[in-house]
């Protein structure tokens, strides 16, 4: 499914530059550059920027309150589906932390935040460098990572830890499966094997 959801993503951003590279030269003549610009982002960071906000927060807690509801009320099947939604959405933050995993719900966040950093920097596109998967060598890419991570508002100073990330290459994502623990407890908690 991310496969058909990158690939689908990739297509989008393909057909939206080949339609602004038909744009007539009067139409971009407004632009201060002739190039087209396109920042990106390591999405690992972004994952982490938004992780020290009160947002991560927020979301465990209502999880939690959730969670103490249904067991309140003895209701197992809530208690089972909790429990499937907390680990499905530990398994999606480490593909997002220690993979190339989308953080494109994260960033619905920030959206109306990104205009004007585009505006800011000169830029016609704002994405993932993980998805950016070709560009025409005319176009120029501009590394936006600390200004995109900065617009989550994180509560902590976030620079050493998102060197950190930087440094290291990123796990393939087919290699992201749930950890063995995790599915270990799930099946301990519900009797299976």
């Amino acid at each position: 499914m991310r496969t058909k959801t990158k690939s689908i993503v990739s297509v989008i951003i393909t057909i939206t530059l080949l339609i602004c590279l038909t744009i007539p030269a009067g139409a971009s003549a407004q632009k201060k550059s002739s190039f087209i610009k396109i920042g990106t982002y390591d999405s690992r960071t972004i994952i982490f920027a938004w992780s020290r906000t009160d947002l991560l927060k927020q979301y465990l807690i209502k999880l939690n309150q959730r969670s103490d509801s249904a067991k309140k009320a003895n209701d197992s099947a809530k208690i089972k589906e909790l429990s499937v939604q907390a680990i499905s959405f530990q398994h999606l933050l480490h593909q997002m932390v220690f993979s190339t995993g989308s953080v494109a719900s994260i960033m619905k966040v920030i959206n109306d935040k990104l205009p004007e950093l585009a505006k800011t920097e000169g830029v016609s596109f704002i994405v993932s460098k993980y998805e950016l998967n070709y560009s025409d060598p005319s176009f120029v890419v501009i590394d936006l990572t600390k200004k995109v991570a900065a617009l989550f508002l994180p509560t902590e100073n976030i620079d050493k830890m998102a060197a950190e990330i930087a440094k290291q290459s990123p796990i393939p994502i087919d290699e992201m499966t749930i950890e063995t623990d995790m599915l270990d407890g799930y099946c301990k908690l519900y009797g299976k094997k």
